[in-house]
């Protein structure tokens, strides 16, 4: 075959015009390899795609608990139960009686609430008044209704005293009822009686109406040591509270401090199964939201403020996601 020669004049056209396209590829960054350049996964670089998050809990309706105090020395709490759909902005608030001198703390908060989340109790200590009479009061979520229920009569047995109590978080409206004898009773909040449900320990333990936070079984603790029964309670038990597969965010958890910073000054939160954080923000009577994707750095604004649902708070000691 004859070798196809390119007339001279021609081929030093060529070579110069390729010599200039290079040199305006080379201004627009050609000819870098991504070795010199940190290649295109570089933490400015645009084509980076940003951390996803499943945003589909925003479009249920979640229950966000706040608790104020108040009275002379601030010995008063009273939590407030707010319904809020995100996406909507909608929202419905039930405040409950205050309690002075409450036993609960904030990884009990989610004690407090029926699994169906129908239903609260003010606190996991019986009153005095409660205890004497053997009437439990249950507060309704879903209206402003109450409920009075008759220990003594629901379990058939007139020496009841009611001394501590507490949700199990595995049912739909029951509750764990524990007496000056250490006896634990079961009881449905729509049910018509309470059943024996088991006996905690008695010598050298004493109950001070602990249950853990997770099961809402009650335990005791040794009048010598920190030990327990059962085992792992108490001082000794810093599990995060968990709840529908994720875990509960409350304003003091460590679990939240662990995140990146909060985007409001007061709020509490839920990571959910999938790794996606969420906020609720209660600065304001209005509540925000905001979520992060797991592994993200920045929280990212979601849906639509609530009406003026929220009082002036001190903690956010429970946020669960829709049920």
């Amino acid at each position: 075959m004859r070798e196809t020669r390119l007339h001279e004049p021609l081929r030093g056209a060529l070579r110069a015009g390729a010599i200039g396209a290079c040199a305006l590829l080379f201004l627009a960054g050609c000819g870098d390899s991504d070795a010199e350049t940190g290649g295109s996964d570089g933490p400015d670089d645009p084509s980076t795609p940003a951390a996803s998050a499943d945003t589909s809990l925003g479009e249920g309706s979640w229950l966000v608990v706040t608790s104020s105090v108040g009275g002379a020395d601030a010995e008063t709490a009273t939590s407030t139960y707010i319904t809020y759909n995100p996406s909507t902005g909608q929202a419905t608030k039930r405040a409950l009686p205050g309690v002075r001198a409450g036993s609960a703390g904030p990884d009990d908060a989610a004690l407090l609430v029926s699994g169906d989340r129908r239903w609260a109790i003010t606190d996991t200590q019986v009153s005095r008044d409660q205890e004497r009479s053997g009437h439990l009061t249950v507060h309704s979520l879903t209206d402003t209704s109450s409920r009075e229920l008759d220990i003594r009569a629901l379990a058939g047995d007139p020496s009841v005293r009611p001394i501590g109590w507490a949700f199990d978080p595995q049912q739909p409206d029951t509750l764990r009822v524990v007496d000056t004898r250490h006896r634990v009773w079961s009881v449905a909040v729509t049910g018509d009686e309470a059943t024996r449900a088991g006996r905690l320990a008695r010598g050298p333990w004493i109950f001070t109406n602990g249950f853990d936070h997770n099961t809402g079984e009650p335990w005791v603790e040794s009048i010598e040591s920190e030990e327990t029964r059962p085992a792992g309670n108490g001082a000794a038990d810093s599990s995060a509270v968990e709840r529908a597969g994720g875990t509960v965010l409350f304003s003091e958890s460590k679990q939240l401090a662990d995140l990146p910073r909060s985007p409001c000054r007061l709020g509490g939160g839920f990571t959910a199964a999938d790794g996606t954080a969420w906020m609720f923000c209660a600065d304001k009577p209005e509540l925000t939201t905001h979520y992060l994707a797991e592994g993200a750095e920045e929280w990212q604004s979601f849906g639509k403020p609530s009406s003026p649902v929220a009082p002036e708070a001190a903690s956010v000691p429970l946020v669960l996601p829709p049920a």
